[in-house]
């Protein structure tokens, strides 16, 4: 059975470049649907945002599905195979979702869609932490999530460049269709060298423990807040810019890539600030901005200073994903895999749940005051871990 340094460089390197295909291409579907909304909610969507607002939590309902899935499957079987069929299947629905001229068509494309990211997006994490050592894991992490950021802020910018030579919004998706095949051919590749031994033995443990453990669901819920914020308010930034700030249809399209330009900068920085704050200073100075930043922007009358604040909204947010994801991880170490799934479940849920929700309420009451449901939870999660800190000092400052 190998460890992690009995792998060799080149099979690494393989495995690192799956891992980083796999996250990119994942960025890209979550982030074209936010970035094209304008356009989707007319062709597709008769203009309701209730019915834009389900293609989100259909998205997130297939992604959930299969991150708990793929999570058990990839500790037994191996997770090259789970980042293959991931990739093949955000090609699948990507390609779909181009051709869609119905409303359900366009719903299962993004089911196909968001199960492919629940494939690749864990089990990108999980791939990396089984091939590097642990003085390399966290750096080559980074990475990753570089590469993430880095396909969240090339989907929108796409989208707007499309649309400002007035062409056609679904060429984005077919490109991320082509560009998730050369994924799936990559992670094929990796499969065929028949080097990875998927260490069941280790990764495979009692799941009530995990479940018993009231920190671990509590960050959960964390997570889940967390999620439900930044999906809630990212999903909905172009049109909020088109319809309520009056900014052109370009402009309003990138402002997602801006959003996400901001968490990219953010958690390349909070690389080094984690080396001098505490997980729970990072994570309460993040929620307090996300919440003063997602406050005014709902305030702001004009398109000038919304600009400036997207990204600020986005740098603010940047480290709670990734400090709550390496806390809850820490708290079993034996048991990563059964704490990821968990984990990454609950951002499943909030992922899912509130973007639709603001569609809901946006048909009723307007897009603006549904939108301060963000800022909302972003305030109850930063009292949240201010609670979590004063009850669990020890086990915060755990390595």
């Amino acid at each position: 059975m190998n460890s992690a340094a009995d792998y060799p460089t080149t099979f690494r390197r393989l495995v690192a470049a799956t891992a980083f295909a796999g996250l990119f291409g994942f960025a890209l579907t979550v982030t074209l649907t936010p970035a094209a909304v304008n356009q989707i909610s007319v062709d597709l969507c008769h203009g309701s945002k209730a019915l834009v607002g389900y293609l989100y939590q259909t998205a997130m309902a297939g992604f959930l599905a299969c991150v708990l899935l793929g999570g058990r499957y990839s500790d037994r079987r191996g997770k090259l195979p789970v980042l293959t069929a991931g990739a093949v299947m955000m090609a699948v629905g990507s390609y779909l979702f181009a051709h869609a001229h119905s409303y359900p068509v366009a719903l299962a494309a993004v089911c196909i869609m968001g199960g492919g990211g629940g494939f690749s997006e864990g089990i990108s994490m999980a791939a990396i932490a089984d091939v590097f050592e642990p003085r390399r894991r966290t750096s080559v992490m980074n990475g990753a999530q570089v590469f993430f950021a880095a396909g969240a802020v090339v989907g929108p910018f796409a989208v707007s460049w499309l649309l400002a030579r007035h062409l056609d919004w679904r060429l984005a998706y077919i490109a991320t269709s082509g560009f998730c095949v050369l994924a799936a051919l990559l992670a094929l590749t990796a499969v065929m060298t028949r080097r990875e031994r998927p260490l069941a033995h280790v990764h495979v443990g009692e799941w009530r423990a995990v479940l018993r453990d009231r920190l671990v669901l509590a960050l959960s819920f964390g997570i889940l807040l967390y999620v439900g914020a930044e999906s809630g308010q990212g999903s909905w930034l172009a049109a909020y810019f088109r319809q309520n700030l009056h900014s052109k249809g370009p402009v309003a399209a990138a402002t997602v890539a801006m959003f996400w330009a901001g968490i990219g900068l953010g958690r390349a920085i909070t690389t080094w600030t984690a080396k001098h704050l505490s997980d729970y200073t990072i994570i309460c100075i993040a929620l307090t901005g996300a919440t003063i930043f997602q406050s005014a922007l709902l305030l702001v009358g004009s398109p000038v200073p919304g600009l400036v604040l997207v990204p600020l909204l986005g740098f603010a947010l940047a480290p709670v994903w990734p400090t709550t994801i390496s806390r809850a991880s820490a708290q079993h170490p034996m048991q990563t895999g059964s704490v990821l799934s968990i984990v990454v479940a609950a951002g499943g849920i909030g992922g899912g749940f509130v973007p639709a929700a603001i569609g809901q309420a946006a048909d009723r009451f307007g897009l603006p005051p549904a939108l301060w449901s963000c800022a909302v939870l972003s305030a109850i999660n930063l009292a949240l871990f201010a609670t979590l800190w004063s009850r669990n000092r020890a086990r915060f400052q755990a390595p």
